[in-house]
């Protein structure tokens, strides 16, 4: 359940102020953000307390990515990306933040992406991934309007396991903080995922 302290904010705030910010659109009749996440577009009803998909009302989305919707709807400015990638442990605090059960989430990934390039790539670009320079292989998601990330994947091979790492750009801490960066990515790893459970479903 998201805390009820985001939701006080977001319904204290000027709401047309939030759709420029986010680049959201907002529907004054219904009091609600339209929200594009990765491929997908979300309604967010802050007076309700709720996230559905637009296309899929009855099933409600992860909690990581409500989380970092209604953070990004909250923390989001009228900025332009720097168009330098970072880690996030370039972020200020970054090395003492991501670390330990907050640490970006690579283990899944690349235990299901270990030495597959082309599932990798299939994955990715079922959510509009544009590929990328970076390790083995990489891409770019624009995972909210304003903040794009980049998934690199170095394959295992004999001397070392797989690797994945995540890069946003320089501007992304200026959105969001640490932890809601930290959601971002659980957003994208289980998007992932989810889209590699069920092509196996159906195989």
């Amino acid at each position: 359940m998201i805390h009820e302290e985001l939701w006080k904010k977001l319904n204290a705030m000027d709401p047309y102020e939030v759709s420029r910010n986010s680049l959201a659109s907002y529907d004054k009749n219904s009091h609600t953000f339209s929200l594009k996440i990765l491929t997908r577009t979300y309604l967010i009803k802050p007076k309700l307390q709720s996230v559905t998909n637009r296309e899929n009302s009855s099933s409600p989305p992860e909690y990581h990515l409500q989380l970092s919707a209604i953070n990004y709807l909250i923390g989001s400015k009228d900025i332009p990306l720097i168009g330098k990638w970072v880690s996030e442990k370039e972020f200020p605090s970054g090395p003492i933040f991501f670390r330990g059960h907050h640490a970006m989430p690579t283990k899944e990934l690349e235990q299901i992406f270990d030495n597959d390039p082309d599932g990798f790539s299939a994955a990715c670009m079922a959510f509009r991934g544009k590929k990328v320079e970076g390790g083995d292989i990489a891409f770019e998601f624009q995972v909210f309007p304003r903040i794009p990330v980049r998934l690199i994947l170095w394959l295992a091979d004999e001397e070392f396991p797989a690797r994945v790492s995540y890069l946003f750009d320089r501007s992304a801490n200026l959105h969001l903080q640490l932890d809601a960066l930290w959601a971002v990515g659980k957003t994208l790893e289980s998007a992932l995922l989810n889209h590699v459970e069920e092509k196996n479903k159906r195989t």
